[in-house]
């Protein structure tokens, strides 16, 4: 099987990480491009165009955790990927599954339980979903 492109979407937890080691290599290996995707969490695309409402605390939050994720993908990439940081705001799955339905990867690379800015952001049924739901391959990374 041939990859030639491969989506990871990725929080600031240990599971992410090990899921964008594993990707990132493999897309070394195969001369593949990677797709590095964060999502920050908003219920509604009126919280996502207005951040006014989140307590300050919380804005440090989003903005230290997006921080963090960018400083480990740069941590985690080999020098030779050809890869791509993208972010979205919404939900998390819905954002990734349209992501993979407009780049069209071959695989979905995800880790099994993440941690984003509201406890539990990726935990559990993310990974589930996008194994049921997504129209390509998904590997989930413990």
């Amino acid at each position: 099987m041939k990859l030639s492109r491969i989506l990871v979407p990725v929080d600031a937890s240990d599971t992410s990480k090990r899921a964008l080691k594993f990707a990132a290599n493999l897309a070394d290996e195969m001369g593949a491009k990677l797709d590095v995707l964060h999502v920050t969490y908003f219920t509604s695309e009126t919280d996502a165009q207005e951040e006014s409402w989140l307590p300050d605390v919380i804005a440090g939050d989003v903005r230290s955790d997006e921080a963090a994720t960018q400083t480990m993908v740069k941590g985690c990439m080999p020098n030779d990927v050809d890869y791509a940081y993208h972010t979205r705001t919404g939900m998390p799955v819905e954002e990734i599954l349209q992501f993979a339905e407009e780049s069209l990867p071959d695989l979905i690379v995800t880790g099994g339980r993440g941690l984003g800015v509201v406890e539990g952001f990726f935990a559990g049924s993310v990974s589930q979903e996008l194994v049921e739901r997504a129209q390509t391959a998904v590997m989930v990374v413990k």
